[in-house]
């Protein structure tokens, strides 16, 4: 059985079929023109195609028929909103969308008393085909900016319908098939800004801050954050880094916001392997809020980029022996990684439980250097210790005058350059006071003691 829907369908397409094919053409003074007005928009929207209809009588009747790229853009819809023939009181129309093409048909006056409603001679609009961009393209402020994606809006006859019609108008019971201009939709990529999130790694030695190490010395990978306006629930850190490194796994919240606020998920992997074929890999994944009653610990916003960074967490960092001398090793960001794993991982912070992985990171480095050796108390570096060397250390204290190396001058080895250090080297020189310690006052060595002095600015390295 038929439904009154499909048969009133049928009779919509018998309407058009007879007014596309019991026509006779038109006079010869008779013409029309179809334009489809183009358009670009942003590909997270649509755009409403005005097609515009130049006749040089006056229009009883009109067929228009559009193909498109369905794989660009999706017609939903084709209406007279706005249209002349609304304007006019058009009182029988149908439209068909498809896939890759729509149509729409129009009879000025169709049903009785048949007053001759027509759409004056010239240039009128006469229908919207409204299509909506298939495929959103986003692209973050200040990068390269997309292509954008377009499509032909082609008239085209006998192609788009079933059964076929044709582009055509009708100006005094005839038909006018008139000349197109072809129009296009564009879908504009759609610039974003980038999120203000900004990660940071800096390696520290000798408790002060530096990216400086010598041979197998172990300092600290530390990790910090800054966002002005989101709140991180979670992050991936995913590290690749000179295999003449070694990075140790204990993970330390000492003195961190998160160890603040709590962590309720933490996993380091750490690939310090050479021979897999990838490098060394780091990863680590933290939520804050992993567990119940789940009650939405985030990491803060912060009160600047820069200055007011926040620290995650620090892993240990050892210069193997391996390393060169006076290069750097490189520790850099870098995505899909596997670390000792198959699946490959990538950076994100979770912000409000999206996957965010376009912020602003920065790398570091850790610059091997030769480690210096000296003599305990030779602070005149003239490789002996003598009564010279006290006479330099008080010249240094109150004259200023210039050392090469300060752990040399550090004859009581306590970390500081004061005057005890002439004190104690007179003490064993003349008075049979301790012996300096190591490396001693006879033989070069490397310092075995940590502390914040400068290094030694000498001709004397260990270095292979």
């Amino acid at each position: 059985m038929v439904s009154q829907i499909e048969k009133a369908r049928i009779v919509s397409y018998a309407t058009l079929f007879v007014l596309c094919t019991t026509m006779v053409l038109g006079g010869a003074g008779d013409s029309s023109s179809y334009t489809a007005v183009s358009q670009s928009v942003p590909s997270t929207g649509g755009a409403a195609i005005q097609i515009m209809m130049d006749s040089s009588a006056a229009c009883e009747g009109y067929v228009i028929c559009i193909s498109h790229d369905g794989s660009v853009v999706t017609l939903d819809s084709i209406d007279l909103n706005g249209t002349a023939a609304e304007t006019a009181g058009a009182e029988f129309q149908v439209t068909n969308e498809y896939a890759n093409g729509g149509s729409v048909g129009v009879v000025m006056d169709f049903t009785p008393p048949f007053d001759g409603a027509d759409i004056p001679a010239g240039t009128s609009h006469v229908a919207n085909f409204n299509y909506s961009c298939n495929n959103a393209v986003f692209y973050f402020i200040g990068d390269a900016v997309p292509a954008t994606e377009s499509t032909a809006l082609a008239f085209e006859d006998d192609n788009v319908n079933n059964p076929p019609l044709q582009n055509m108008t009708v100006s005094g019971g005839q038909s006018v098939y008139p000349t197109t201009n072809d129009g296009s939709c564009g879908c504009e990529p759609v610039g974003v800004l980038p999120e203000d999130t900004t990660l940071w790694m800096e390696t520290e030695f000798d408790g002060s801050e530096g990216n400086y190490a010598y041979h197998g010395q172990t300092g600290s990978l530390c990790f910090y954050y800054a966002d002005e306006d989101d709140n991180i629930q979670g992050m991936t850190m995913t590290v690749c880094y000179d295999c003449d490194l070694t990075i140790g796994t204990e993970w330390d919240w000492h003195g961190s916001i998160v160890e603040q606020i709590g962590v309720e998920y933490l996993a380091v992997q750490v690939d310090d392997s050479d021979t897999d074929g990838d490098g060394c890999e780091l990863v680590v994944a933290i939520l804050l809020d992993a567990l119940p009653p789940f009650d939405g610990q985030t990491l803060p916003q912060t009160e600047d980029l820069n200055e007011g960074r926040l620290l995650i967490g620090c892993l240990d960092v050892t210069v193997d022996d391996t390393a060169e001398c006076d290069e750097d090793q490189e520790i850099n960001w870098c995505n899909n990684i596997n670390g000792n794993g198959n699946v490959n991982l990538y950076n994100n912070v979770v912000i409000n439980y999206e996957s965010i992985q376009d912020y602003a990171r920065n790398d570091t480095t850790v610059y091997v250097v030769p480690e210096e050796i000296f003599q305990r108390g030779d602070c005149n570096s003239d490789d002996k210790v003598d009564l010279a060397d006290a006479a330099t250390i008080l010249a240094n204290q109150f004259n200023g005058d210039p050392i090469d190396c300060s752990d040399a001058c550090d004859a009581n080895d306590d970390g500081q350059l004061n005057m005890a250090d002439s004190v104690y080297l007179l003490n064993w020189l003349f008075k049979f006071g301790p012996e300096p310690t190591a490396p001693g006052p006879f033989n070069d060595g490397p310092d075995p003691t940590d502390d914040s002095l400068p290094v030694c600015d000498s001709d004397d390295t260990m270095c292979p």
